[in-house]
């Protein structure tokens, strides 16, 4: 009887906790308008600022702090969000699918607003080119934040392709010819792409949120 008692409580310390770890869901930290300021973040148990999550079901504790904004999560099977007339603090359990996903001020989206991929999201495929002649092109004018690749295909002898936006300053070289394949993280903004020889001649195209 003693060595069974023995058993089971060693059982009970050893796999117990263990099980209920696995029950446990990681926590994220969505935190909108401290101190009334025009700030969104959503953040890990540790601390950091979320760029990319493993799908699974996560404890989302939500904290709007400010009557003038919210916290507004959307993405592939969610889509939830605080009332931005008022203050909440609340913990929304959700699960988070393979894909991209925002989360925005409602009141703000053009200001206060955030973007994370989940499991494996393939880049976005963009093609640009530039000559022969006084000719620059990229395709498509709308893509979705996130990983991209763009395949640049430069036929001039005196014309570079010279792309410029939020967190992305890449060229060709003036003088040369050939094909380069760039692998670059786009954000929400304007994107403009010109050459450098030739200011008159450039384009434009335009990152959004995922939809």
């Amino acid at each position: 009887m003693t060595t069974r008692i023995l058993l089971c409580s060693l059982f009970a310390a050893v796999c117990l906790p263990s099980a209920l770890a696995q029950a446990d869901n990681p926590k994220l930290v969505g935190t909108v308008g401290r101190n009334d300021a025009f700030t969104i973040t959503l953040r890990d148990a540790s601390g950091a600022l979320v760029t990319h999550l493993d799908p699974g079901t996560y404890d989302l504790e939500v904290q709007d702090l400010s009557e003038e904004h919210n916290f507004h999560l959307h993405g592939p099977g969610v889509d939830m969000a605080t009332d931005p007339a008022t203050t909440s603090d609340v913990v929304w359990t959700v699960t988070l699918a393979e894909g991209k996903y925002s989360y925005i001020c409602d009141v703000h989206a053009s200001q206060m607003r955030g973007w994370f991929t989940v499991g494996n999201v393939p880049p976005t495929a963009l093609t640009a080119s530039v000559g022969p002649k006084q000719k620059i092109a990229l395709q498509p004018k709308t893509v979705e934040v996130g990983p991209a690749t763009i395949t640049v295909s430069d036929k001039s002898k005196t014309d570079n392709f010279h792309l410029v936006g939020p967190g992305v300053d890449r060229k060709t070289k003036i003088v040369g010819r050939g094909t380069q394949k760039w692998n670059v993280t786009l954000q929400p903004g304007r994107y403009t792409y010109s050459s450098d020889k030739h200011k008159k001649l450039r384009g434009s195209f335009v990152v959004t949120l995922p939809s």
